[in-house]
């Protein structure tokens, strides 16, 4: 079974795969102030809960976008498990071209992302990974990485909106329907970051398609807030929580020639 692990700005996301098969999915939050011994027994606690055996798990991969993290789960890891960790980042292995200034700097989540929809879905591709910040990449017909864009995520903007004025009040974002005319100073707010939002993501992918090797190229959408996002967008987006786990187990393979 393999243990794959994605370490992101406010949540640590765990999956374990038994063959092809998504056994457990859990998700904690992710604080640089535990130690790996606090991470230890929350990995412990978790596989227990779940019905994992940890001396069946066979593989670790690991996709971290937060370095001050990246250790300390590791360490987390090979204490409980014994296995050698692997790090997704530059010299691995993706199965895409990728052409950016500088391929080092795409982010190890979102190779998971990429490598994940182009052996899920095909290509061309756009990809959009919606949580602290929200990204939007495209991946033409010929499988190579193009670049993207970086959106403010939505529960950080809330909380910028809110931390930056004295009268606007704290918010719950909920979809806001076919009325997007705030009536009140918490809708207005409402509707102006989910519509807002969403409106962009609407504009960057019709410019997206507009570019060579990217007609008719399918919307792909991952993330904690992948869902609340894309049910205010007028494109179709297909929602797939489970994008980046998938996208380490193909990563795994990739670079270990094992079958899970």
């Amino acid at each position: 079974m393999l243990l794959a692990i994605v370490v992101g700005n406010s949540n640590i996301t765990l999956g374990v795969f038994d063959g092809d098969r998504l056994r457990m999915r859990a998700k904690v939050s992710a604080e640089a102030e535990r130690s790996a011994d606090e991470y230890l027994v929350l990995l412990y606690d978790l596989l227990r809960v779940n019905g994992v055996d940890r001396e069946r798990l066979t593989g670790c991969i690991m996709a971290s976008v937060v370095p001050s993290l990246t250790g300390l789960v590791e360490e987390a890891v090979t204490r409980l498990t014994a296995l050698r960790v692997i790090q997704v980042g530059p010299g691995t292995k993706t199965g895409f071209r990728i052409r950016i200034d500088d391929p080092t700097e795409l982010g190890a989540d979102l190779a998971a992302d990429t490598a994940g929809a182009i052996a899920i879905y095909g290509a061309p591709l756009l990809i959009i990974d919606a949580g602290t910040v929200t990204t939007i990449a495209a991946v033409d017909e010929s499988r190579t990485y193009l670049g993207g864009c970086i959106l403010p995520g939505l529960y950080a903007s809330a909380a910028l909106l809110k931390s930056s004025t004295a009268l606007l009040p704290a918010i719950a974002l909920r979809p806001p329907g076919e009325n997007v005319l705030g009536k009140n100073s918490a809708d207005a707010m409402r509707y102006g970051l989910l519509c807002g939002s969403a409106m962009m993501v609407d504009g960057f992918l019709e410019r997206y398609r507009a570019l060579p090797g990217m007609a008719g190229a399918a919307a792909i959408a991952t993330g904690g807030s992948a869902a609340l996002l894309t049910a205010s967008c007028r494109s179709e987006i297909t929602v797939d929580p489970e994008l980046t786990l998938r996208g380490l187990r193909r990563l795994y393979q990739l670079n270990t020639a094992k079958k899970l």
